[in-house]
């Protein structure tokens, strides 16, 4: 049995146009250019960290543990904030981390609440001169 061409299955997708294609390894173009600019932004920061823990010491203290990473020769200050169960700020500290005690540094700061807390986190870190 032989089939006609008007017997023949249609094609399961339509074609993309030239047109469309373009568009598409443009878009993606622009995704991959952006992903980039992004990622050699991050590479130039003189300071990172890493949140680690928390433990909660009292009901007027908890302390958190973190990780800082300095690129630099510069010191850094390191604001760390309190937040209770409706994620509202019970506490604030600052931790100045000295680059003469390494490059990479485990810190444990312990900061003081108005009530209890019940996360404790590294809001920022900034290099100092």
């Amino acid at each position: 049995m032989s089939t006609t061409p008007s017997d023949a299955e249609p094609e399961a997708r339509p074609r993309m146009s030239r047109r469309n294609l373009t568009l598409v390894i443009a878009g993606l173009a622009v995704v991959v250019a952006g992903i980039a600019w992004y990622a050699f932004g991050i590479a130039k920061e003189d300071v990172r960290w890493k949140d680690v823990g928390f433990s909660v010491a009292s009901p007027t203290a908890i302390d958190v543990t973190y990780e800082v990473y300095l690129y630099s020769d510069k010191d850094a200050d390191c604001t760390l904030r309190a937040l209770n169960t409706r994620f509202t700020e019970v506490g604030v500290a600052t931790q100045h981390v000295s680059r003469a005690d390494g490059a990479q540094q485990r810190l444990t700061t312990s900061i003081v609440t108005t009530e209890e807390a019940t996360t404790a986190q590294v809001q920022y870190c900034v290099p100092v001169d």
